[in-house]
């Protein structure tokens, strides 16, 4: 039996969430209470998977709230339905919240997106990964890109175009930018999978505001991890993404799954930062095991942790509510046989390109590199087409 919380001042908002709910009563176990100490005080004496709370509420707000359940009870998420939608006050949320819901919200999406939060939590078995990535709040990012996006604030006209390039060298602002900007509290009817349309989407204020904030939640020290740098999978991270991105150009997609491959190719490797950062010790070993040994580093992350990076970065990824698409492709980069989708997709965009970027001269971030799948690239008819593809991802720096 799974346990929810939800978390309302208003009485019939919470007698509304029982009526919508009644049918799910043999499946979940749900609290409602009218306050957010009131949570508190119940959660100190009970499990709770899913919390579901109102952004704005007397004294202890939304945002209050989730911070505090955030810091004493890591591995319950953290959903917001409310229909306070200020920008300033979804900035608070971005390392609180999860998701975002909006009111009024339909009963299905709202089912949805608990049944969704359950599915999340049963991914990954390891109760220690589990609970890194629900109280993890955003990813570590170069200082580099703090400075070079500081330098474009200051101008008199800074150019959104210029801002969307830099970010877009950063998996932890990107990933950041569009959690929020795909949120439930904007109400786009169809996800955003481009930075450049979030980033407009958004507006400098609104992105100026999310850069700083990121900027204090930035926890990587690479003491922590000698064998592994930020430089590095960053660059790698980058060329993927331009390079997945290539790849569906040649096999003439739309605009959309081309966006769609350049933002998997640039999160790829995401659980890798999660674990470095919530783990670096542990990480560290695991690191220079698999150099020592060359040993495939998935292979000794998954006898260590029991779940690898690619599980990992893909459990927060959807945590945070990205499309799909890209969670998929970020879950199989490693292992596109299991993917039920039976033609070209982001899973072998970034599959391919993750290889393609490993073969260049001193740029592998793993040792061994990852191969290619011919098997699963052959069954899919897809087998002759890997020259031209390595043709057209020749010097991928350039986008």
């Amino acid at each position: 039996m799974k346990n929810l919380l939800f978390v309302d001042d208003e009485p019939k908002v919470l007698q509304g969430l029982q009526r919508q709910l009644h049918a799910m009563r043999k499946d979940w176990n749900m609290t409602f209470v009218d306050g957010g100490q009131k949570a508190l005080d119940f959660m100190a004496d009970h499990p709770v998977d899913v919390i579901v709370s109102d952004m704005v509420m007397p004294g202890m707000d939304g945002a209050q709230l989730l911070t505090e359940v955030a810091r004493c009870h890591s591995q319950t998420v953290r959903i917001v339905l409310s229909g306070h939608a200020e920008r300033e006050a979804v900035l608070r949320l971005i390392g609180p919240a999860h998701q975002y819901l909006s009111k009024p919200c339909d009963p299905d999406e709202l089912r949805n997106a608990i049944a969704r939060a359950f599915a999340l939590r049963d991914l990954l078995g390891n109760d220690q990964l589990k609970q890194l990535t629900t109280r993890i709040k955003c990813l570590p990012s170069l200082p580099a890109v703090y400075q070079q996006l500081a330098q474009v604030f200051q101008q008199e006209d800074p150019s959104l175009e210029r801002i969307s390039e830099i970010i877009a060298r950063d998996m932890g602002m990107t990933t950041k930018i569009l959690q929020l900007v795909n949120s439930a509290f904007f109400g786009l009817s169809q996800p955003v999978n481009n930075l450049p349309d979030a980033v407009m989407y958004l507006g400098l204020t609104t992105v100026r505001s999310l850069v700083l904030l990121l900027q204090t939640f930035s926890q990587f020290d690479p003491k922590c991890v000698p064998e592994f740098t930020l430089d590095a999978l960053a660059n790698h991270s980058w060329k993927t993404g331009v390079a997945a991105r290539r790849l569906a150009v040649t096999e003439r997609k739309e605009i959309k799954m081309c966006d769609q491959c350049f933002l998997a190719g640039l999160l790829h490797d995401v659980g890798q930062l999660i674990l470095i950062t919530g783990l670096p010790e542990e990480y560290a070993a695991v690191v220079h095991r698999a150099k020592t040994e060359r040993l495939p580093v998935m292979l000794v992350e998954q006898e260590h942790f029991g779940a690898t990076h690619a599980d990992v970065g893909a459990y927060l990824l959807a945590l945070w509510g990205l499309p799909n698409p890209i969670i998929e492709a970020v879950a199989l980069h490693h292992t596109p046989a299991l993917s039920f989708v039976e033609e070209f997709s982001p899973v072998i965009a970034v599959h391919v390109a993750d290889v393609f970027m490993h073969e260049q001269p001193g740029a592998s971030t793993e040792l061994p590199p990852p191969t290619l799948d011919m098997e699963r690239l052959t069954a899919l008819g897809l087998a002759d087409r890997i020259e031209v593809w390595r043709a057209a991802c020749l010097d991928a720096e350039k986008f």
